[in-house]
């Protein structure tokens, strides 16, 4: 049964404000809010986990352990303005670990998602991790990519089903021709 090798690295990122407010679709935050963000970034970062499956050309798994998690879904019940900031934080953390770590990978592209195959499959299942049918790996705040990048959508195994890549045309929506 083959199986790829793996190796956990050490994955880094570092807080990128205008990254969390453009994902969170924010622009007034107070200092307060900011370094409560901040606190729990400092928390969460032993949280962040990533591997590299394969040799020269393989694959990077990054997820966030569920305590992370249990953290927001507490937030949440709590208050929903907290809890949308920090998975919105958690998400900013993903993406700023995902630059760092594939520098191919630029500010508003995604990592696109290789197709499951069985070998992968049990190659992750050795870390704990399952790698759905549907692309997803089982952390909520999670994702597997080619490692080093790889060609983006054209790639992707979820681009059939992407919103990016599938959101109706917009033109003449709002000026009909005339």
């Amino acid at each position: 049964m083959k199986l790829l090798e793996s190796r956990k690295i050490e994955p880094r990122a570092s807080f990128d404000l205008p990254a969390y407010m453009a994902l969170g679709q924010t622009g007034d935050l107070s200092g307060r809010e900011v370094a409560e963000l901040l606190e729990y970034w400092e928390r969460w970062k032993t949280c962040l986990n990533a591997y590299v499956i394969g040799k020269n050309k393989g694959y990077l798994a990054l997820f966030m352990e569920v305590q992370v998690e249990e953290d927001i879904d507490r937030a949440w019940e709590h208050s929903p303005s907290m809890g949308f900031r920090l998975q919105t934080l958690v998400q900013t953390m993903v993406a700023c670990a995902l630059q760092d770590m594939i520098p191919g990978i630029g500010r508003d592209q995604c990592a696109p998602v290789p197709k499951p195959n069985k070998v992968l499959k049990r190659s992750l299942s050795r870390l704990g991790l399952e790698f759905s049918s549907q692309g997803t790996l089982n952390y909520r705040f999670s994702t597997l990519t080619f490692y080093p990048y790889k060609d983006g959508c054209p790639v992707c195994y979820l681009a059939p089903s992407c919103p990016k890549l599938n959101l109706p045309r917009m033109e003449g929506l709002f000026n009909p021709p005339g």
